[in-house]
């Protein structure tokens, strides 16, 4: 078989998909991994400790409240990760334009032309099956030596949904995570539709670093710009083309996080495609990326999305506040798109009956459809 994409939900595909006994190429551009992946640390455990460049004990969320997170966050390095991942690997260096189908199998077209034939190809390059309909999730960020002051020091900051001055009627939050070369201070809006501007985003953030701000977003050397499609329908299980990653939508619609998920999942699907490599069923592989449980919970996933992009800041806030108060046991689930509908809906009674009586009042009467 043959996997397109070389990022992380590719390579941990086609690592799986070795241990399951399977040959299998991997078609992709080589380029080092340029962004910056967090996750919940208990959530990858398989992972081996080298693979991360940073593991956080605790996080800290800003809301109205402080609130100290006794759950450890990782944060990967890149070059680590890749390595573990593409070890024993037939790795192509092409960027592929297509993937092609015949009755005996697919064919990955590259714009080298050389070409890679398979019974199966896996398309894992990350692009979404239909951007131009979903929100996204939108951060400019810059890469700091030393944290300015107001901003945590030694530990990750998730979100800091503290208003500036730069306000306005757009929610934003500081992400705070320490990277290779210092610490990654990144402006973002959780989800909207139409996507913010970067470039708000990077006004936001220079407010947001005090009286220096601006002169420290000029002079950083190394910038992150981050556009993330979030929600959309994962893809029907007879398309023609098998997707993994954020390609199938793993994409958390309240988080932006897929690689954790990613990780999880390749050995799911992996043995999917071993089960009957001879003759694989794309629709079957397509069950194993998407099963019915999940696709359960994803319908609650983006009907959450649809109420989050609703509020205004500091709604947004309460319910942050409101999130983190509860048992992390309580709020995980929620944050995994392979959790259970029974432990999504948990989190959402729970959540309800947490929020201020306003915002319960704003999100019952929210003009969505129920679920």
């Amino acid at each position: 078989m043959a996997i397109v994409g070389d990022g992380p939900a590719g390579l941990a595909l086609a690592a799986a998909c070795r241990r399951a006994g399977l040959a299998v190429a991997v078609v992709g551009d080589g380029r080092p991994w340029r962004a910056t992946y967090g996750m919940w640390h208990d959530e990858v455990a398989d992972i081996p400790g080298p693979c991360f460049g940073h593991v956080s004990a605790r996080a800290i969320v800003h809301g109205h409240r402080r609130h100290v997170i006794e759950r450890a966050y990782a944060v990967a390095d890149n070059e680590s990760l890749r390595a573990h991942l593409a070890r024993g690997l037939d790795l192509r260096a092409a960027r592929a334009e297509r993937i092609a189908h015949f009755p005996w199998g697919s064919r990955a077209v590259t714009t080298a032309g050389d070409d890679v034939e398979a019974r199966l190809v896996v398309d894992a390059t990350g692009r979404p099956t239909d951007p131009a309909t979903v929100a996204a999730q939108t951060a400019f960020g810059i890469v700091l030596a030393d944290l300015p002051a107001g901003l945590e020091p030694d530990t990750v900051t998730l979100m800091d949904l503290r208003r500036t001055d730069g306000g306005g009627r757009i929610p934003t939050f500081c992400y705070v995570v320490p990277v290779a070369d210092g610490w990654l201070v990144e402006e973002t809006v959780l989800a909207a539709r139409p996507p913010v501007p970067v470039e708000l985003l990077r006004d936001r953030l220079a407010v947001r670093l005090g009286s220096g701000g601006r002169q420290l977003v000029e002079d950083a050397g190394r910038v992150e710009r981050v556009t993330i499609p979030l929600g959309g329908r994962a893809p029907r299980r007879r398309e023609p083309v098998v997707r993994f990653g954020a390609a199938a939508g793993y994409t958390h619609p309240a988080t932006g996080f897929s690689v954790a998920a990613s990780l999880r999942a390749a050995p799911r699907v992996a043995a999917a495609i071993a089960a009957d490599a001879d003759r694989p069923d794309a629709g079957r592989v397509a069950g194993a990326v998407w099963t019915r449980s999940m696709r359960v919970t994803r319908r609650l996933h983006d009907y959450g999305l649809e109420v989050l992009m609703r509020l205004d800041p500091e709604e947004l806030a309460a319910f942050f506040d409101a999130f983190f108060d509860l048992p992390v046991t309580t709020w995980a689930p929620y944050l995994r798109i392979d959790a259970s509908a029974a432990e999504v809906s948990r989190t959402m009674v729970a959540l309800l009956r947490r929020v201020p009586g306003p915002l319960r009042r704003r999100l019952l009467l929210s003009p969505l459809a129920a679920p």
